[in-house]
């Protein structure tokens, strides 16, 4: 007996012992409609036509049991030598010193972090928010305001221009008028 002859056998026992073998008449001596091994034959067949003439496809079948060897944690087939070892933990030292000293340094500073400000800072947001809320009507109010401030201040210059050029102009009338006025001195 061959072994696909004899795993096609434990196959079938398997499915008399799961299915049973039920007739019409209620004894167990018929095998199942669909057996196991036929359907895995169909599955199969369905799945190499699926593959055939796809080259990427069949090169990832091939590699399946590499790809699954890298995902495995237990495997570790990338041995490393000790010199390598230390040569990585040589160069790594720095930055495995530097996020030492801030482990440290947040471990100093845990006790400010747990203070109640902080701790009431999610109570605190709303009423943030609402002052935040007010500060932008506070601030589109002196916008306005700034606004009308510079109107009153553009009238107050134009008042100003025109009083100064009212001015200029009386002063060169009085001044041609006190002109006018003088004795005019005689030609010996």
């Amino acid at each position: 007996m061959t072994t696909v002859e004899l795993l096609e056998s434990r196959i079938a026992e398997l499915e008399k012992h799961i299915f049973g073998l039920k007739e019409a008449n209620g004894s167990n001596n018929v095998t199942p409609a669909s057996p196991v091994i036929d359907s895995l034959l169909h599955v199969n067949t369905l799945v190499s036509s699926a593959v055939s003439g796809r080259e990427k496809t069949n090169m990832a079948i091939k590699r399946l049991a590499e790809l699954n060897g890298y995902l495995d944690p237990a495997i570790d087939t990338m041995e490393l030598p000790i010199e390598a070892k230390l040569q990585l933990l040589l160069t790594m030292a720095p930055e495995i010193k530097q996020n030492c000293d801030m482990l440290h340094q947040m471990q100093e500073l845990m006790p400010v972090l747990e203070t109640d400000r902080i701790r009431d800072v999610p109570e605190l947001s709303n009423k943030l928010n609402d002052l935040n809320l007010s500060y932008l009507k506070i601030y589109e109010d002196s916008q306005d305001l700034n606004s009308h401030i510079n109107e009153v201040f553009s009238k107050y210059n134009e008042v100003i221009t025109s009083i100064s050029k009212s001015l200029i102009t009386i002063d060169a009338a009085v001044t041609a008028a006190e002109i006018a006025a003088m004795p005019k001195k005689q030609l010996d």
